[in-house]
């Protein structure tokens, strides 16, 4: 596969690094950073009588909102850094998200799929209009395939939804200016070998 753009040989592979989560890391650390500026002002206003504030209600008011939104900023802070910091030691099989060869899918820990027990696959892209975007980046791929398979293998996360395993290959934290053409070519591999894709738009509101 050429990347179109540069004419040289692009990625061909989902393999997850460390630099991959370092985004993550950067806006997690920014919603912790802004959650505390909003939340501990918040709760020192909660505690005081403030004046010039005629009722109890107004009071909440005052300090409740930024103790609201300071709460939530910081709880998408952990979750970020979670997320991040268990990318950042993914090693070896464990980094591997997925790799195709002629043999068939290599997803993570190293366990294969052969290309005859794949009945199809369902191509999803996320979007996210929400007006408070904690940790969406538009800059990362955001996208995922899920893989219907014709019998049960021996694959962790592998899940049985309508009688039909199926495994979810989520390829986040991906660079898109970097991982799109190898996205785009990984559904032209699948089509080519005559299992169909049907492509989605879903939602992620985070």
């Amino acid at each position: 596969m050429k990347n179109v753009r540069s004419g040289k040989y692009a990625i061909r592979d989902f393999i997850s690094s460390s630099p991959h989560y370092w985004p993550v890391l950067d806006r997690s650390f920014k919603n912790l950073l802004f959650g505390l500026l909003m939340f501990l002002p918040g709760l020192y206003l909660a505690t005081i009588d403030l004046p010039g504030t005629p009722s109890y209600l107004s009071q909440i008011r005052v300090s409740g909102l930024p103790m609201v939104t300071g709460g939530i900023c910081i709880i998408f802070g952990c979750i970020g850094f979670v997320i991040g910091l268990k990318g950042t030691v993914r090693k070896r099989e464990n980094a591997i998200d997925l790799k195709i060869s002629a043999k068939g899918l290599t997803v993570r820990g190293g366990y294969e799929i052969p290309w005859d027990s794949i009945s199809h696959v369902t191509s999803m892209q996320y979007y996210n209009r929400a007006s408070i975007q904690a940790m969406w980046d538009r800059a990362d791929l955001n996208c995922a395939f899920v893989v219907h398979l014709n019998e049960p293998l021996d694959i962790p996360r592998l899940k049985t939804k309508d009688g039909v395993p199926q495994l979810k290959i989520n390829v986040f934290r991906y660079p898109a200016v970097d991982y799109k053409p190898l996205y785009e070519w990984v559904i032209d591999e699948f089509e080519r070998r005559r299992i169909p894709v049907d492509k989605k738009m879903k939602t992620k509101e985070t």
